[in-house]
């Protein structure tokens, strides 16, 4: 039994490798270790990946179906819709970019986050290219998610709130228009 949990760890960490190899922009140093995913692959994944930290993007009105039981204080669920127009009722608001910062900012060194959304992969590929700005500058950010989720469609609505929040007045927005990518090519500086 030991061994089989001992195996479950190395391969845990293999899937969550550091972004960073120091983060002195977290308040623990979190060196960034995530995945991305969609509802459907978190939920047939969950053994594997096993979070330590878990962020559920979804509509209001929808159920998360058999998700990882994890305590609410590791479990962050954001309720938004897939929506580009910030003027639906049920569109990301910048207090939701804000509560998923903040739960960010309370992950330990060690966190393993996984980041999921609902019906396809766009809120929550947005999330994580804005939680990746907050480290890195957004072009770095763009080609690291492309490294994490080369099939990304960031939410368009979303990043353009992640890009106000982070004050990075439309660079993580243009940033997301080059997604999905087959190959990544550097911008030109």
């Amino acid at each position: 039994m030991a061994m089989a949990a001992e195996k479950q760890e190395k391969q845990a960490e293999a899937l969550y490798a550091p972004l960073l190899a120091a983060n002195a922009g977290h308040p623990h140093g979190w060196p960034v270790r995530v995945i991305v995913s969609s509802q459907t692959e978190a939920r047939h994944n969950k053994a594997v990946w096993a979070p330590s930290h878990l962020i559920s993007i979804r509509a209001p009105g929808t159920k998360l179906l058999s998700m990882i039981d994890l305590p609410s204080e590791r479990h962050l669920e954001l309720l938004f819709g897939d929506v580009t127009d910030p003027d639906e009722g049920d569109a990301a608001k910048p207090g939701h970019i804000e509560q998923a910062f903040a739960f960010i900012d309370g992950l330990p060194q060690d966190a393993h986050l996984l980041i999921h959304c609902l019906r396809g992969i766009g809120r929550s590929t947005a999330l994580t290219l804005g939680v990746l700005a907050r480290y890195m500058e957004p072009e770095d950010a763009a080609a690291a998610l492309h490294g994490l989720r080369p099939e990304a469609k960031p939410n368009r609505h979303v990043t353009g709130l992640c890009d106000t929040v982070l004050r990075l007045k439309g660079r993580l927005a243009k940033q997301a228009l080059r997604f999905p990518a087959k190959v990544w090519k550097p911008t030109k500086s």
